[in-house]
């Protein structure tokens, strides 16, 4: 009898031990996604103030050349923008996004082009005071490739591959 009460401890010790593990792992993991939630909560209070977006539909953080927070969303005017942010100076411009072509449609310009095995990111940025959609994927060869799209045109403006 007593072998019996030994067994069922070690194996309440083990299940104990586990959820431990399985606890400080997951603690890990939201300690590592703080910044990005921060940025992201500072990024659409930006916009709900300067630009009085109401609703926020994505979030994008380019960080290929300088750093930029792209919140898109729609208006009090039912009218659907990119919030653009310059995340070192917080200088903040508009679009209206039906003035250009849509993240989806960037990435589906680069699987068409380059056909990689996978989107690494989508991003809204300025260059030359022009909005640009920045593509990074992995071929599949492993290598990481870049590309540019401009946001009125649809139009490549700049790419790399096998990084």
């Amino acid at each position: 009898m007593r072998r019996a009460n030994r067994n069922n401890w070690h194996k309440t010790a083990w299940v104990v031990a586990g959820l431990a593990l399985i606890v400080i792992v997951l603690g890990i993991y939201a300690r590592a996604l703080r910044p990005l939630h921060q940025v992201r909560t500072q990024a659409i209070n930006i916009a709900e103030k300067q630009a009085k977006v109401t609703t926020v539909s994505h979030f994008y953080w380019d960080r290929q050349r300088e750093s930029y927070l792209t919140v898109a969303g729609t208006t009090k005017a039912n009218k659907p923008v990119y919030v653009v942010i310059r995340q070192a100076s917080g200088h903040v411009s508009v679009v209206d996004q039906k003035a250009g072509i849509t993240a989806q449609q960037a990435a589906q310009k680069a699987i068409d082009t380059y056909a990689p095995k996978k989107i690494v990111s989508v991003g809204l940025s300025i260059r030359a005071k022009k909005f640009v959609w920045d593509v990074g994927y992995r071929a599949k060869s492993g290598k990481l490739g870049y590309v540019t799209y401009d946001f009125k045109s649809g139009d490549s403006v700049f790419a790399v591959f096998n990084l």
